[in-house]
């Protein structure tokens, strides 16, 4: 446990005082700055059209923090893979990842640390992210118990796309493949529920419905935290980075 705590914690700090981790937060804090006004404003024009008309007034959790942890989820579609690339590929690419094989830690070790680092980064960013929902609490009153479930589908989401980036990584030494294949695994994450979705068999409808990633980020917007969700998120993060462990194993044979 204390050799994955070394390499997580060298390669946290390696990521998050990276100029690319600071062009990354400042990109996304850009984004959300203008998106999340917007929503703001949609949110007063709708309260304001549900007064008129004598409605309840309209849900401030659907209406504005759900739309911004949409755009959140597709920021980080594209975003987290340039922080998981440094964790394995970059280091090919220096050599430096030669002298990590050599040393006295196991491949689990190495990807477990490696995981770590990259989730550690990848919280900082949805951190900042939360800073809008908090700063809204201020002045209105809606349930923090429906953020807390939203923000927990976001993070276990996250980390999917942190365990697929890392096995993108792992593949190759060059940092921009690295990026663009992690790119495509998020993407095929998102695809794999609505692509199949004209199956007829029951079963096979059943159990690509329970592999829709949007499925089950569902629940969570919806309030509901499901064991099965859960156990499905975490299923994939152990997948993906048992193949990245795999792959690093291999290499030490090489």
């Amino acid at each position: 446990m204390r050799s994955i705590l070394i390499i997580a914690w060298k390669d946290f700090k390696q990521s998050v005082t990276s100029p690319l981790f600071f062009i990354v937060a400042a990109l996304c804090t850009v984004i959300w700055s203008i998106t999340y006004l917007g929503f703001l404003r949609q949110f007063a024009a709708q309260g304001m059209m549900a007064g008129i008309q004598g409605m309840g007034a309209p849900n401030v959790v659907r209406g504005v923090f759900t739309p911004h942890v949409s755009v959140t989820n597709l920021i980080f579609i594209v975003t987290l893979p340039a922080l998981t690339m440094r964790m394995i590929a970059e280091e090919k690419k220096t050599r430096s990842y030669d002298l990590l094989l050599t040393s006295p830690v196991t491949a689990t070790q190495i990807v477990l640390g490696k995981l770590f680092a990259a989730l550690g980064a990848m919280g900082c960013l949805l951190a900042l992210s939360l800073l809008y929902p908090v700063a809204t609490g201020l002045i209105a009153d809606f349930s923090w118990s429906m953020v807390f479930a939203v923000y927990l589908g976001m993070f276990l989401i996250s980390s999917l796309y942190i365990a697929s980036g890392l096995f993108a990584s792992s593949l190759t030494e060059s940092s921009m493949l690295a990026v663009f294949l992690g790119v495509i695994f998020n993407f095929l994450i998102w695809f794999i529920g609505p692509s199949t979705s004209g199956i007829e068999i029951k079963w096979m409808s059943d159990l690509f419905e329970y592999l829709s990633v949007g499925q089950h980020m569902m629940n969570f917007v919806n309030g509901s935290v499901q064991t099965s969700s859960l156990v499905f998120f975490l299923s994939a993060i152990s997948f993906f980075t048992f193949l990245s462990q795999r792959v690093v194993e291999s290499s030490r044979w090489r």
